[in-house]
């Protein structure tokens, strides 16, 4: 696949510049990786808990032991995580061609970078997987989803746009890919 075109944005007071290196696929891929492990992890701790549960050193003394009890709550937990992270494997993976494609603005499968409060920060914009966060070329990217606050200030900006968040920051919208 083709590497993504790299957008350079001049800052404001003309001194500053903003470089966006990352390819979109190779940090799409990189989430996905992320996704799966995480899986893969809650997988595992189910199965341990369940196993904990169902322990002969687990079983009740009295009526007030509740071990085995609260590791079967715990096996349910991670299980319910556990199938949170395969539906968002399996969402990203079905829109994979949709949130690939370049973006002029913030919306779904956009990649972008802002400046918060004297601070930049990556992000890719998905309808699933708010929060998580991947390190990509040394970029921390986080997902935000359209339920985010974030996301819904950011919304349809273009490349240059300022905003004000709720809690009275400011920012402005670097760069979009």
């Amino acid at each position: 696949m083709a590497r993504v075109k790299v957008i350079e944005l001049v800052s404001q007071q003309g001194e500053d510049r903003f470089l966006f290196p990352m390819d979109k696929a190779d940090f799409f891929n990189a989430l996905i990786a992320s996704l799966r492990a995480e899986f893969q992890d809650a997988v595992a701790a189910s199965k341990d808990a369940a196993d904990y549960a169902t322990d002969e050193e687990s079983r009740a003394e009295s009526q007030w032991d509740t071990q085995g009890l609260e590791a079967s709550y715990l096996a349910a937990g991670h299980a319910g995580q556990a199938r949170q992270w395969a539906l968002a494997v399996e969402e990203l993976q079905s829109e994979r061609e949709d949130l690939l494609k370049p973006n002029d603005r913030v919306s779904l499968g956009a990649l972008f970078r802002c400046e918060i409060g004297g601070e930049a920060e990556s992000f890719f914009f998905a309808g699933v997987a708010g929060g998580q966060t991947v390190d990509v070329d040394g970029q921390r990217v986080t997902v935000v989803t359209p339920s985010s606050r974030l996301a819904a200030t950011l919304l349809g900006l273009r490349a240059g746009q300022t905003f004000k968040l709720p809690s009275g920051v400011s920012g402005r919208v670097l760069e979009i890919l």
